[in-house]
Order: structure tokens, then C-alpha cells, then sequence
């Protein structure tokens, strides 16, 4: 094994090593009673958990259910009275039942086609709606930045890039030394890791690490909350590094006296925050900033926020809960008497982008709201346009022109491919016609 595994192996027996057995964990697991487990048998799968950690070989029957569930809510390292990280111990359990079920060359296989599948999906996606310059900065080597502060974007945030483009206002409205480093060649890894293929993973999510701290940032705010959980316990905890890590929201809360002296009148708006819980405090940063917002009521909602981190991922295995989920929302925020929705993630932001093409709603991301208040913002969300299914003219039109000026050019099957990518998902969407009747005809300009 290399230096890096021999850490993680370290970290699961120094969990194991504390863990009582109790089995509180396996009791609050969402998932674990979304497919059935019987609760009343926690112990045994604590039991189980222990002996994998300890002796390897493969899974037992109910504790390999278990682990397959998992959707990394972190409801279990709440639960644990011994303050146990049970999310990262369970992560790299599942990785060593996997290691013990199967050859590394097909969880290798697995891991690469799932790569390509989303690089060819951010590639697109990013090149309809970001001009060259923006999306070259972007991509710049993590290594050859030089500011104090970088924001790392991570690779899915880039299908709905106006966020990124709004973190960018929001932190020149700080006036901050900062660069924005993400995309596909500076990939977490998340993919590899879950496909038990720890050499990629060195090469790749391991390897992302390392050129942050190469960059000389002192600070790096994350967004995406797997790259945030990803290197929050498969990294940070592996070895301390030489920079500060964190979420962007948090960071925002921390300087909000700085942006509540740059806000400017806003219009009234009652709005609902869509929560996930299990990403640090970022549910109770992004309260405390709407709340700071001018003319902005936050609505109070009973939400179903604990289970899981976020939308889609591994949470994608529970599509019925996901979109129940989304519709008690979305009709719990009308019958409040809210008028707007606003998404904490990106993939939550692509589930519910097309909820105003169903329901009397705004749907809009919180660094939508910040940015405005900021006298910012204001990037166009083509995705939205997308999900919600209406007239394609003004996202064709620009598409056209980012596409040609990024040298890309997309094709009918590619066209295909992306309506998948996007109506297929677990959320809220008008008609999937609309969008690929338009770019299909696109495609066929050549």
C-alpha cells in the first residue's frame, strides 16, 4: 500500500479503536431506514463495521446494505457520544469492501467512464455559457497562482457557472487579493474514491490537494460540498496542510459587517432557504447572511434537510425521496407565503432551477441574492432557462456566441446527451422538448 492508504487505514482503526458499539449511529441513519434496516439490529451492524475496519475480507450481508445506502449525511457523526467521525470511517469501509469484492481494474473502469461522462458534460455546459477569457482563468493551474486567497470552484459547479461568477463579485466587492482555480484537471477525485481506485485518486484528488498548498494561498474557500467533504476528511485529516480551508458561505458570514456597510435597498421578498445539513456550518452561514440582506424575510419551513448533504450524488440512489423532497418544498414555501426559493449548491440549484415552470415560484442561488445586494451580480442563469422548458432564444443566442469564441463545437448527439444530463436528474422541470428542439437545431448550424 502507499504512505497515503497507510493514513487512511490509520484513520478507520483509530475510529474503530474508540468506537463502544453502541450502535446510535446505524439508529439515525436516514438511509439505512429508507431501504428497510432494522434499527433494532445497530449493534450487530456496528459489529460488522468493527470487523471489516479491523480484520478486512469482505462485508457482511447487512453491514455491505448498509454502506451501499450511505449517502453521506452525516446524521451518524452527530449521533456518535464519542464524537467519532462515522461519515469518513464508513467512506473508506465502503472502499475497503469493495477493495475485497472485486478487482481494482473494474472499480477503475467504473470510475473513468463515469469521469468522462461528467468532463464532457462540465466541458459543454461551461463553454455555452461562459466567455473564453473567464473559463481560460478558471483553469489556470492551481500551482502558478500567486493571490492570498483562492477560490476553488470544483468541476459541477461549472454547468451553472453564474455562481461562480457571482462568488467572483461578491469577493471583488471585498476587495480581496483572489484567484478562481476549478474544472476537471483540478477534480477532487470524488469518483475514484467511491470506485475503490486509490492510485487515480492519489493521482488525482490527493494530487488537487498538493497544488493548493504549491499555490502559496494562506486560504482556500471551497464551494462544492463534496470537494469541502472530500477534503475535509480524506485530506485534511490525512495531513494537516499549510493553508486555512473552508466553504465560501462560511467565510461570507464571518466578513458580514464588512458586506453589510457595501449593501444597497433591495425589493421585499419572502424567501426560503432549500437545507442540507452535513457540510460544516453552512445552513447556519447562509441564514445569518440572508438575514442580513435589506428587505429580505426568511421564511421558517420544516424541511426534511438531514438526509443527505445534498442534492443528487449519492442521494441520487433515492429518487422517490428526492422529488418528494422537492415538491414539499416547493409547496410548503407557497402555503408560508413565500415568493422565492434559493439553493445553497449547485446541484440543488439544478434540481430546483425548473420549479418556476410548475409552481408560482423564484428559484435563485444565495450568492444570487448577496451579489445583488452587493449592487452586483446580475450573470444571466442560462441553466434555469434550460430546466424551465419556455422560450430557448435568448440561452441559444448566447450559447452561439460563447461556444464560438471558446472554439466548441456541439453536436446533435452531444445535444442528446446533455437533455439526459439535465432532464433526467431528480428535481423540478418544465418540457425537455424546448431545450433540445433549440440546441438541436443549433447543432445543425455546423
Amino acid at each position: 500500500m502507499s504512505a497515503y492508504a497507510d493514513r487512511l487505514e490509520a484513520l478507520a482503526a483509530e475510529a474503530a479503536d474508540r468506537c463502544t458499539g453502541c450502535g446510535k449511529c446505524f439508529e439515525v441513519c436516514p438511509t439505512a431506514r429508507e431501504i428497510g434496516l432494522d434499527p433494532g439490529e445497530a449493534k450487530a451492524r456496528v459489529g460488522e463495521l468493527l470487523a471489516l475496519t479491523l480484520d478486512g475480507g469482505p462485508a457482511a450481508d447487512g453491514l455491505q446494505k448498509w454502506l451501499n445506502a450511505c449517502d453521506g449525511s452525516a446524521r451518524c457523526t452527530d449521533a456518535c457520544p464519542e464524537k467519532i467521525n462515522v461519515r469518513q470511517w464508513v467512506t473508506i469501509a465502503k472502499m475497503k469492501a469493495l477493495n475485497a469484492a472485486r478487482p481494482r481494474e473494474v472499480g477503475a473502469a467504473n470510475a473513468a467512464g463515469r469521469f468522462r461522462h461528467m468532463a464532457q458534460a462540465v466541458r459543454l455546459l461551461a463553454s455555452m455559457q461562459l466567455p473564453s477569457e473567464t473559463l481560460k482563468k478558471i483553469l489556470e493551474p492551481a500551482e502558478r497562482r500567486t493571490a492570498e486567497i483562492l477560490f476553488y470552484t470544483g468541476c459541477n459547479v461549472l454547468r451553472t457557472p453564474h455562481i461562480v461568477l457571482n462568488v467572483m463579485d461578491i469577493l471583488d466587492a471585498l476587495e480581496l487579493d483572489f484567484d478562481v482555480v476549478g474544472g476537471t484537471a483540478h477534480c477532487c477525485g470524488v469518483y475514484q474514491f467511491q470506485e475503490a481506485d486509490l492510485p487515480t485518486y492519489e493521482r488525482m484528488g490527493h494530487r488537487t490537494f498538493q497544488r493548493f498548498g504549491q499555490s502559496g494561498a494562506s486560504k482556500v474557500l471551497t464551494w462544492c460540498p463534496t470537494c469541502t467533504k472530500n477534503f475535509d476528511e480524506l485530506e485534511k485529516d490525512v495531513e494537516e496542510p499549510f493553508f486555512d480551508l473552508g466553504h465560501i458561505s462560511e467565510f461570507l458570514a464571518a466578513n458580514l459587517e464588512t458586506l453589510k456597510t457595501r449593501f444597497v435597498d433591495q425589493p421585499k421578498r419572502r424567501v426560503v432557504i432549500h437545507e442540507h445539513l452535513g457540510i460544516g456550518a453552512t445552513v447556519d452561514s447562509i441564514r445569518k447572511l440572508l438575514s442580513a440582506v435589506p428587505n429580505l424575510e426568511l421564511v421558517e419551513l420544516v424541511q426534511d434537510s438531514g438526509f443527505s448533504y445534498a442534492c443528487g450524488g449519492q442521494a441520487a440512489k433515492f429518487k422517490g425521496r428526492e422529488q418528494a423532497i422537492h415538491r414539499a418544498l416547493a409547496e410548503g414555501a407557497i402555503a408560508a407565503g413565500a415568493d422565492t426559493i434559493v439553493t445553497m449548491y449547485h446541484s440543488c440549484h439544478r434540481a430546483l432551477a425548473g420549479a418556476e415552470a410548475v409552481y408560482p415560484l423564484k428559484v435563485v442561488n444565495f450568492t444570487d441574492v448577496i451579489a445583488e445586494a452587493l449592487g452586483r451580480g446580475g450573470h444571466p442563469d442560462y441553466y434555469r432557462l434550460y430546466k424551465a422548458g419556455g422560450a430557448m432564444d435568448e440561452a441559444v443566442t448566447a450559447a452561439r456566441t460563447f461556444l464560438t469564441g471558446n472554439g466548441v463545437r456541439v453536436d446533435e448527439a452531444s445535444v442528446q446527451s446533455l437533455t439526459a444530463d439535465i432532464f433526467d436528474e431528480t428535481g423540478l422541470a418544465g418540457s425537455r422538448e424546448a431545450f433540445a428542439q433549440a440546441f438541436t437545431a443549433l447543432a445543425r448550424e455546423g
